[in-house]
């Protein structure tokens, strides 16, 4: 990018259940709207949705931060909620079988036993697999962060699209 600068989304949701599908088609417009291609706006914007909905699922309260920074190569997203230290483990131990192994055989495994328990339990594991995801997780305190860096594509004229004040 021409400016050094990193466009960014950060919102704070009250509910962490509200207007996830708004930011999701926010999120991607804006992507776009930054030279991204469409493939990597909608990727983008799966994480973000994927994302928020696992938190409103591992919650202790009904609040979250969101942030999305599109840098040059990738995007990163990430969302930071309060979790019980039960939901916390959970969460871990997820992230942690998620990334073992092929994108794929994790997502596969996750929707096999999804289909055995009917509980949507494929959202990590998809965002690896489709957008070709890092996913780490990190806490502080009660508060949990999953984050995922998602590859990016820009048009190849985005260096001359105009500035961002």
């Amino acid at each position: 990018m021409s400016t050094g600068k990193h466009p960014r989304i950060h919102v704070e949701l009250l509910p962490a259940s509200v207007d996830i599908k708004n930011l999701r088609t926010f999120v991607r417009e804006f992507c776009i709207g930054d030279s991204v291609l469409p493939e990597g706006a909608d990727q983008v914007a799966m994480t973000t949705s994927e994302l928020l909905e696992n938190a409103t699922k591992y919650a202790s309260m009904q609040w979250a931060h969101y942030d999305m920074r599109l840098l040059d190569s990738h995007a990163r997203v990430s969302v930071t909620n309060s979790v019980t230290a039960e939901q916390r483990e959970t969460l871990i131990s997820f992230i942690a079988e998620v990334g073992c192994g092929d994108a794929l055989g994790a997502y596969t495994r996750c929707l096999e036993r999804q289909s055995l328990q009917e509980q949507s339990q494929a959202g990590l594991a998809r965002i690896r697999y489709e957008a070709s995801a890092e996913l780490t997780v990190s806490r502080t305190g009660n508060n949990i962060c999953l984050l995922a860096r998602i590859p990016i594509v820009r048009h190849p004229m985005s260096s001359s699209a105009p500035e961002r004040t």
